[in-house]
C-alpha cells in the first residue's frame, strides 16, 4: 500500500481557490490602473490574458473537489452559500473577458524592424487607455465577482 497524498482536501481546495480569487481580484484592479493611465503593447495585453487563463484553470481544477461544496457552506457558516454558482459567476466573467479580448484585440500588427528590437515587444502597434477601456469594463466585471 502506498501513501495516499493525491487527493485535494475540501479545505485546501477551498484555500486555494480563495486565495487565488484574491490574487486575481488585486493583480486585475493593478492591470485596470495602468490600462487607464498608459498605453499597452501586445506583450502586456497577452499578459492579461495569460493571467485570466492561468486563473480559470485552477478554479476549473479546484472546483471539483469532492466535499467541497460543504465544506464551504460550513466555513462560511451560511447552508445557502452556493459555491458552485459563485464559481459559475466567477468563470463566466473570466470567460467573457477573454472573449472580449479575441474579439478586440487587432490582429492586424506591425512587426518592428529587427534594428529596433529589445527585450520588450517585438510588435509595435500599443493600443491607448481609450482603446482598452472595454477591456478595463470586462476586468471591472470580473472584479466584481470576488468579493
Amino acid at each position: 500500500m502506498a501513501f495516499r497524498a493525491t487527493n485535494v482536501l475540501p479545505s485546501t481546495a477551498y484555500d486555494l481557490v480563495r486565495r487565488a480569487a484574491v490574487q486575481l481580484r488585486v493583480n486585475l484592479q493593478a492591470i485596470n490602473v495602468r490600462l487607464a493611465a498608459e498605453a499597452a503593447d501586445y506583450d502586456y495585453l497577452k499578459s492579461i490574458y495569460r493571467t485570466l487563463d492561468r486563473a480559470d484553470d485552477q478554479f476549473n481544477t479546484l472546483k471539483t473537489t469532492p466535499g467541497l461544496e460543504q465544506y464551504a457552506k460550513d466555513l462560511e457558516v451560511d447552508q445557502a452559500y452556493d459555491v458552485v454558482a459563485e464559481f459559475s459567476a466567477m468563470q463566466a466573467s473570466i470567460g467573457a473577458a477573454k472573449t472580449w479580448m479575441e474579439g478586440n484585440v487587432p490582429t492586424n500588427v506591425t512587426i518592428k524592424d529587427p534594428s529596433t528590437w529589445d527585450d520588450t515587444t517585438m510588435i509595435s502597434n500599443t493600443f491607448s487607455p481609450a482603446q482598452t477601456a472595454g477591456l478595463r469594463t470586462q476586468l471591472t466585471l470580473v472584479i466584481a465577482e470576488i468579493v
